[in-house]
């Protein structure tokens, strides 16, 4: 008689929890951020390769918590992306411990080799978001294989340095080539082109992140991709006047949409 009732009581909670958590699934997507309205051809705000969280993912719902380390160029130096992101993340995570590291100019290798990552490893972290493509994009002689070597060599020492943990990698999200063309020391005056080489970073950072299973959060496609994604954001107001980095209102749209991509794997792949 007693093992019937603690079977029934324990049916009781499993359908209270299923519900509760589908209730807060339906709450989330319909506060999910949108795309404003103006961008022209977006993309669903997802991860790619969101399975290969699962095991960090799941030390959000425990008492441990998780341990989150964004790292990446001036992008994340500048603090209101990886702040926006953290703010998001908490309404879902609220035993999330977060940490950021940026370097202004860095590239992969560059940050690599800096003291940062003795910080990184230390942090003992679940999941480390890696952000660079910017400048890889900017310098001369763009090429797939080295980029794929460096983005290989911060991997490996991530992997054998943080045991367990998982990775994010996203896509820069867009800039522009600039040529002075007049003006005085004090006032010169530039000509603006769009950064024709982003989409090969782009292709090539999602390529690498399917070929060694990591999760890819493509912002580039998501904002418009090769046609619009540069486009969609300086027409909108959402660059600084260099057409490289972003306003504090670009950098928090940013954030909040990296943020709900986790949330959604989590929910969808752990939360059920």
């Amino acid at each position: 008689m007693e093992r019937k009732t603690m079977t029934r009581g324990n049916k009781i909670l499993t359908i209270a929890v299923v519900a509760l958590m589908t209730s807060l699934c339906v709450f989330a997507q319909s506060r999910w951020t949108q795309m404003p309205a103006s961008f022209k051809h977006t993309q669903k705000n997802c991860l790619i390769g969101a399975q290969y969280l699962d095991s960090a993912l799941i030390k959000a719902a425990d008492s441990t918590g998780i341990k989150i380390v964004h790292i990446g160029d001036s992008h994340v130096k500048g603090k209101s992306f990886p702040q926006s992101l953290e703010a998001t993340l908490l309404g879902t995570l609220p035993r999330l411990n977060m940490t950021f590291y940026g370097i202004n100019g860095a590239w992969v290798e560059k940050f690599e080799e800096s003291a940062l990552m003795q910080k990184v490893y230390d942090e003992r972290p679940d999941i480390v978001i890696v952000s660079f493509g910017t400048n890889e994009s900017h310098g001369p002689n763009y090429n797939e294989s080295t980029h794929t070597r460096e983005m290989m060599s911060l991997v490996t020492r991530l992997e054998s340095r943080c045991p367990g943990v998982k990775i994010i990698l996203t896509t820069p999200p867009g800039s522009y080539f600039h040529k002075r063309v007049g003006g005085t020391r004090r006032r010169p005056r530039y000509s603006f082109s769009r950064n024709e080489v982003t989409p090969r970073v782009a292709r090539n950072i999602v390529k690498f992140a399917a070929d060694n299973h990591i999760a890819c959060w493509d912002l580039f496609s998501i904002a418009g991709g090769e046609l619009y994604a540069c486009t969609n954001w300086r027409d909108n107001g959402y660059m600084q006047s260099d057409n490289t980095h972003y306003t504090a209102h670009g950098y928090s749209l940013m954030g909040r949409l990296l943020g709900e991509a986790i949330i959604k794997t989590y929910y969808e792949r752990v939360a059920h």
